[in-house]
């Protein structure tokens, strides 16, 4: 199905919805589109229609004057006009497919490779570990929730801070790097939810745990199926041995399917009915989540279908636990796409985590250890709290500052309030305080609880937690967000 001188209508202006109108009116398209949350400023629609010719509506529009239909995976089906186009037949698309056609039919693409990772856990950081060791012998340009960079030769620069993970948010992607004169060998782009089937090499870090998506209708691991079930015939596929429900997907493939084995199903005693490609060891075996602080400054092994590949000692300073996903996808595609092992072992040997991503740092002279960004989840707290108590029990510190919340409810779902007060009611009394940020959380922080209080800010909470913290104690920060 191509899109040319069709008449579409693209719902969902908020989550990516407008780089795709614009792209599709710029291709000969009648273009209409329906801002089904209400939540557009009326300028900015103004706008699209004055530039750019796209009809656009707050209130939904009559099916019959469309061809099909572009809507995202997350869009409640009730919406009036994803129902009656189901009851009436009308071909309906999402946006990771519209963005998979328009990125196929670019000629100033064909000459570009795309590598396109989704996944619940361990995006930013596979993309961010891939995108270094790629670069020491390609060009390449990252889109990542935190921002769209430049590498080259092991060194980024930031082109802009701040797109979304949206597939829409790709177009806006490429367009500010050929804008700045930067035409790199590879795009490496993290999406939420599914994959656009323009990717030459798909990456799927996990699907667990698993949510529901579109008013509970459906699940989110479902959606992110597109990544297999849109993949190029000649592309490569990359997947998680623990995620059964993608290598149950892959089996009618015609992309090359490669599996790697992730040390966190190790640990959950998930079948993996799929013998894997690509597995991570340490010293003493497969890396133990109970305890993480093992793994710091501990040496990798990196193994394919039984042989050993290389070694790397890590550094201190970070919790690596919480990057053993992200190290053997990274690894694994980075050896694929042709970077050599010295490269490779080079990357993992100098890295030091990413910010908010269980990094270790001090704050005013008291240790901080850094959970806060946009993936984070009520059980990466859980995660980050067991880390913490088992660092101050081994580095005998006093307690625990935790700061804990979500700067932008609309960041990935949000934090939901109710998981942070289970949260409290489970945990409260292993801190001996704790910040509770963001609108939503004045609620819980309004429980008369003793050590808790609130904060309308990250920096306003790290602010209280060293006003708190003493020398010995850690400060921990769990804050959904974007950085």
């Amino acid at each position: 199905m191509d899109l040319f001188r069709k008449k579409l209508a693209v719902l969902d202006l908020t989550h990516g919805g407008i780089p795709i109108a614009k792209k599709l009116a710029a291709l000969g398209n009648d273009v209409s589109g329906v801002d089904v949350y209400g939540t557009v400023d009326q300028a900015l629609l103004r706008e699209l229609e004055d530039k750019y010719g796209i009809r656009c509506s707050k209130a939904p529009l009559p099916l019959s004057e469309f061809d099909l239909l572009i809507a995202p995976v997350h869009l409640d089906p009730a919406y009036p006009m994803l129902s009656k186009a189901r009851s009436e037949g009308k071909t309906v698309i999402s946006h990771h497919e519209a963005i998979g056609k328009i990125l196929q039919d670019d000629p100033e693409l064909s000459d570009i490779r795309i590598v396109e990772i989704t996944g619940v856990k361990a995006k930013t950081s596979t993309a961010s570990l891939l995108a270094d060791m790629l670069s020491r012998r390609f060009e390449v340009v990252l889109h990542t929730s935190r921002g769209l960079e430049a590498w080259k030769e092991g060194t980024s620069s930031l082109i802009q801070r701040g797109l979304s993970i949206t597939p829409g948010s790709i177009l806006t992607a490429i367009e500010k790097s050929l804008d700045a004169g930067i035409r790199p060998e590879f795009f490496i782009f993290e999406i939420s939810i599914g994959g656009t089937g323009a990717a030459d090499f798909g990456i799927l870090t996990t699907l667990s745990p698993d949510y529901g998506i579109a008013n509970n209708t459906s699940l989110a691991s479902d959606a992110k199926l597109q990544l297999i079930l849109n993949a190029k015939p000649e592309s490569t596929l990359l997947l998680n041995a623990g995620a059964e429900k993608a290598l149950e997907a892959a089996k009618g493939s015609r992309a090359k399917v490669l599996i790697f084995k992730d040390p966190f199903y190790a640990d959950s005693h998930v079948n993996m009915s799929e013998v894997p490609d690509f597995v991570l060891e340490t010293e003493d075996g497969t890396v133990k989540s109970s305890a993480p602080h093992e793994f710091s400054g501990s040496a990798l092994h990196f193994l394919r279908r039984g042989e050993e590949l290389f070694s790397a000692s890590l550094r201190p300073g970070y919790n690596s636990s919480a990057y053993r996903t992200a190290f053997v996808a990274a690894s694994a595609a980075a050896l694929e796409l042709g970077v050599e092992r010295k490269a490779v072992v080079s990357v993992l040997e100098e890295f030091r985590g990413l910010s908010g991503r269980m990094q270790e740092k001090e704050l005013n002279g008291v240790s901080l250890v850094d959970n806060s960004n946009s993936g984070m989840d009520i059980l990466s707290a859980e995660k980050a709290l067991e880390y913490v108590l088992l660092k101050k029990k081994d580095e005998k510190k006093g307690s625990i500052i935790l700061v804990l919340g979500e700067e932008a409810s609309q960041v990935c779902e949000g934090l939901p309030p109710v998981s942070v007060q289970e949260f409290v009611e489970k945990f409260g009394t292993k801190c001996r305080h704790i910040i509770l940020v963001g609108e939503r959380m004045k609620a819980v922080a309004a429980k008369n609880i003793s050590n808790i209080s609130y904060a309308g800010s990250l920096p306003e909470g790290l602010l209280k937690a060293s006003e708190l913290a003493g020398i010995e104690d850690i400060i921990l920060s769990s804050v959904k967000c974007f950085r």
